[in-house]
């Protein structure tokens, strides 16, 4: 195909492309209509960056490990069994040590701490409770290697202490059952 025979091609789609009913015999660029200011218009694209740029905030997509509060004259110091603890598990990851321990840096020497396990109500309520007492026992394991200094009593309460709902209406509740799956570091303030 020649040059001319190319543009001349290139030309016909473009005309029709734009709708024109202009003549077909175009042997050259020159030959070429001045376009109109709707071929004109027709052939832009328009970008409105309004609704195509999405912003993302960390605001609650990181979950806390552990939730400090004073409740009278104590320290009550929350730790999330589902971030704690492998599912149906009490062993505690290397890694969390550091955070365990971090729960009590501000206990005084030889402060009377107490763990409080606790679980969701699903599941066995026996096996709730020792599993609540598992996982007591190791967090007061951690702190015993950290702290050896505070006087801990660790007990298990399975799902008898419920924060939140475990059901609402009948239905499900995953996010009171999370609430529920903790463990409780408790010690009198100095």
């Amino acid at each position: 195909m020649s040059t001319v025979g190319a543009i001349g091609a290139l030309t016909l789609a473009t005309v029709l492309a734009f709708g024109g009913a202009h003549p077909l015999t175009v042997d050259s660029p020159d030959d070429l209509p001045e376009p109109t200011q709707e071929m004109l218009d027709a052939s832009v694209t328009r970008w409105n960056p309004e609704g195509s740029v999405t912003q993302w905030s960390l605001d609650g997509s990181v979950d806390e490990l552990s939730k400090e509060v004073d409740e009278g004259p104590n320290t009550v110091v929350t730790l999330k069994s589902d971030i704690l603890f492998d599912f149906n598990s009490a062993a505690v990851p290397d890694t969390a040590g550091v955070a365990i321990a971090e729960a009590v840096k501000d206990a005084p020497q030889g402060a009377a701490v107490t763990i409080g396990g606790h679980t969701d109500g699903v599941g066995d309520p026996a096996s709730n409770l020792t599993l609540s007492q598992q996982r007591a026992d190791a967090v007061a394991a951690v702190i015993r290697a950290e702290r050896p200094d505070l006087q801990i009593t660790a007990t298990g309460y399975g799902d008898t202490q419920p924060v939140a709902e475990n059901t609402t209406g009948g239905e499900d509740n995953p996010e009171g059952r999370a609430q529920n799956r903790r463990v409780e570091i408790t010690y009198a303030k100095a």
